[in-house]
């Protein structure tokens, strides 16, 4: 496939995106510098020796907002980096949880009711790549339960044999794409409208599958398969 194959506006927005990638560490370091500087505050503000109750309630809530946000951007600096080449041991339902926090806010706004469960499955795989798919499928259920009645978005983690599955189960009952891919429209001001596509692409590399079905009453569900650590 050629640079010609693709339409301007598309190539546009793919060197936008690694441009605000490449922007990003510069950005994080900057932003934990001045949540530093909050902290540093809030804890004065604590410690203060004529400091009353109201005092240190703002100031306990201004540092654990703090350290909340600081905790955030390292896990989105962590998952802006180059996936690279390594594997590593690691359990898949940690990925599922990963990946509902980093959506914890856009889910909240959207009232979409949200857990993660299962088993203690360990899996052989590249975290951020793993994390890259969840958080597709993930993604991908938001944009299907906005405006929906009673939204529900479901990440369960199972085991049968040397197979682990992570599962994204969504209450919009609506028909699944023939293909994984989905068109431009669906991945918002910021997508490609390649999200499942490279999330096939991504369970290939790790030696799995990702598969789509029409469960009961309608609800869509994506599953991640995956061979277990031995």
């Amino acid at each position: 496939m050629t640079r010609e194959s693709f339409p301007p506006d598309w190539l546009e927005r793919a060197n936008r995106l690694a441009l605000i990638a490449r922007q990003l560490s510069t950005t994080v370091h900057d932003v934990n510098n001045m949540l530093q500087v909050i902290s540093g505050h809030a804890e004065l503000l604590v410690k203060a020796p004529d400091a009353n109750e109201t005092m240190l309630k703002r100031g306990q809530l201004i540092g654990s907002q703090a350290q909340r946000a600081t905790l955030a951007l390292a896990e989105l600096a962590e998952f802006a980096k180059d996936a690279g080449q390594r594997d590593e041991t690691l359990r898949l339902i940690d990925i599922g949880r990963r990946a509902l926090a980093m959506r914890a806010h856009a889910l909240t706004r959207l009232r979409v009711s949200s857990a993660v469960e299962g088993d203690d499955v360990r899996v052989q795989g590249n975290t951020r790549r793993l994390l890259q798919i969840a958080l597709n499928l993930i993604v991908n259920a938001e944009q299907a339960l906005a405006n929906t009645q009673h939204p529900t978005l479901g990440v369960s983690v199972s085991r049968a044999g040397d197979r682990a599955a992570l599962t994204v189960e969504d209450s919009h009952a609506g028909v699944l794409p023939k293909s994984p891919m989905l068109p431009p429209t669906h991945d918002g001001p910021y997508g490609l409208g390649i999200g499942l596509e490279v999330s096939k692409w991504l369970a290939e590399q790790q030696r799995g599958t990702l598969t789509q079905e029409v469960a009961l009453e309608g609800r869509r569900r994506w599953t991640l398969t995956l061979p277990t650590s031995s």
